[in-house]
């Protein structure tokens, strides 16, 4: 284990270096660190396990980085490139990752309940038993991402493309799907509980016969394949 005084020696050289580097952007590098680092360049760096709960990374670059554990707790993320970046058992709850490129990343197990994903960028990204209770992903793109066991209960997915997702056993109870894209989608043994259906189009789901739609509603601009019945939204 490398002592403290080892530990701050470090973190005061990689301090110096980055902001010799660029000047304009302060950056401090501790394991515990809140501030801001808005549009730093943090590409592959390994932040696991560190706490950089309400700290400001808007537009940041996090490609390939290493942030398994790492608390993030009200963090904003917005507008990030975190292409391939490993998140995996994160916490991100609250946190602000509107607008971010997390296409391809590693978000198993993650805790971002009521964390803000409008517009994001998840194709491939695999979410698979994440907490995303309440969570906001107006008009992401989540396309061929796997959501396998992940919990979206009563979160926004309106406008979102979820076409090609493996969705088993993911829970949507309560959750607004309105004008979502499931074209290929496969939603076997999904939960989608008094979840909303206005004006989606679901004629591409499989395996829905397998999946719980009780209480489930839509509208006579929702899509739905042939066989399957909801009542209408009020």
């Amino acid at each position: 284990m490398l002592s403290l005084a080892t530990l701050a020696s470090a973190t005061a050289f990689d301090a110096i270096a980055q902001e010799t580097a660029q000047p304009s952007q302060p950056v401090a590098w501790a394991p515990s660190y809140v501030g801001s680092c808005g549009g730093c360049n943090l590409s592959g760096r390994n932040l696991t396990g560190w706490t950089l709960s309400g700290a400001n990374y808007r537009e940041a670059n996090l490609e390939y980085a290493f942030m398994r554990g790492t608390h993030a707790k009200e963090t904003n993320f917005e507008g990030i490139h975190a292409t391939g970046a490993d998140m995996r058992a994160a916490i991100l709850t609250s946190a602000k990752l509107s607008g971010a490129n997390l296409e391809n990343a590693r978000l198993q197990a993650v805790q971002a309940s009521g964390a803000e994903f409008k517009q994001s960028i998840l194709v491939g990204t695999n979410l698979q038993k994440a907490m995303l209770v309440g969570a906001n992903f107006a008009a992401a793109n989540l396309a061929t991402a796997s959501l396998e066991g992940a919990d979206f209960s009563g979160a926004n997915l309106s406008g979102a493309d979820l076409s090609g997702t493996i969705m088993m056993s993911a829970i949507f109870n309560g959750a607004n799907l309105s004008l979502s894209k499931f074209d290929g989608a496969n939603v076997q043994g999904a939960s989608f509980k008094d979840a909303r259906f206005v004006g989606a189009n679901l004629t591409g789901l499989i395996g829905w016969r397998e999946a719980n739609f009780e209480g489930a509603c839509a509208s006579n601009s929702t899509l739905l394949p042939l066989g399957l019945h909801l009542s209408d939204c009020e």
